[in-house]
């Protein structure tokens, strides 16, 4: 009974907090919230192949491991808007990225990555036009192979936007901290209108549940289909082959990692959901190819997947990426936990 009524005060309250900041987010009038500017020394139209990459900080710094995914984005092609939620950028990281970008651009932080989403494509002259439009942001660390080489198994006749993992948390949907949009879904309506409707909210939950879900479920609606590239389905379908090859009664296995892989199959046995950059983490770089890892995993690890520390083992085992610069980044930004 108490913890009943725990989560259901705890329900309350995240739920007015999320009314009154959808009330806050009505009074949001401004057509876009940018408050600075900086033209790229990368030339040219914003055409072709776009990238619109996300950014915070709080102090404003533009680490190493982003200078390098941004790179290597450059790298596929991908011409960048990059846009900031930081109250400041560190000139000496603003230097570097102008020179990778076509556009940068630091706005007041409110309505999160999607708000940033919105005043950056709101730059775009047409971007209906583009070939690809790809958002991403700096919630992930990678690249660990060339992201030319991952997007060259796309195939526009399956699909009109993809993403680099999936959920079925909610609703299905594909995860935003990378979303590629083809022209299809780029001329389409539903894509238009989503952004039109995208409000400056400061409510994670419900930037989450109205515009992470939101998106995808919109574009499928109005005829879309978006596909993962990684999907939670090939995910469970190697813990189901594991388990069956007789993981479980692996004497080299030890006890924590028999336990938790029992606990994986059990879920994907019942059907149920698992955040796949998650609990999938090792499975999808060393099995499946999938070249980011989710900071989050390293800096809180909410679902206290075990063995995360092996996580330079697992990423030097497929690529020569220089793990250094993810540790530079924990070392400065990590509090009483070690990884």
């Amino acid at each position: 009974m108490l913890r009943t009524l725990i989560r259901a005060t705890q329900w309350l309250w995240y739920g007015t907090i999320d009314q009154i900041q959808w009330l806050r987010g009505l009074l949001r009038l401004r057509p876009h919230y940018i408050e600075q500017q900086w033209p790229g020394i990368q030339d040219g139209a914003i055409e072709g192949k776009v990238c619109v990459f996300a950014h915070f900080d709080r102090k404003g710094i533009i680490h190493e491991y982003v200078l390098f995914y941004l790179r290597s984005l450059r790298m596929a092609g991908f011409k960048i808007i990059f846009v900031s939620n930081a109250a400041t950028l560190d000139p000496a990281g603003l230097a570097e990225v102008r020179d990778l970008a076509h556009l940068v651009l630091r706005r007041s932080n409110v309505g999160y990555d999607f708000g940033g989403y919105k005043d950056a494509i709101s730059m775009i002259p047409d971007a209906a036009k583009l070939d690809f439009l790809l958002l991403a942001n700096d919630s992930v660390y990678g690249p660990f192979s060339p992201i030319a080489d991952m997007l060259a198994g796309i195939d526009p006749a399956r699909a009109q936007f993809w993403g680099l993992t999936d959920s079925w948390e909610g609703a299905y949907h594909l995860q935003s901290y990378f979303l590629l949009f083809g022209r299809e879904a780029l001329g389409h309506e539903a894509f238009a209108k989503f952004w039109r409707r995208v409000r400056y909210i400061n409510s994670k939950s419900y930037v989450i549940r109205r515009y992470e879900l939101g998106l995808s479920r919109q574009l499928m609606k109005g005829g879309l289909r978006g596909l993962a590239l990684f999907s939670a389905r090939d995910a469970s379908r190697i813990v189901i082959e594991e388990v069956g090859a007789g993981a479980l009664r692996n004497p080299a296995l030890d006890g924590v990692s028999k336990t938790y892989l029992k606990r994986m199959h059990g879920a994907v046995e019942r059907g149920g959901t698992l955040n796949i950059s998650h609990f999938f983490w090792d499975r999808l770089i060393l099995k499946m190819g999938c070249p980011f890892l989710k900071r989050e995993l390293l800096e809180k690890n909410p679902v206290a997947v075990p063995y995360v520390s092996r996580w330079q083992e697992v990423i030097g085992g497929v690529s020569d990426y220089d793990t250094d610069l993810i540790m530079r980044h924990l070392e400065v930004t990590l509090r009483d936990r070690a990884t």
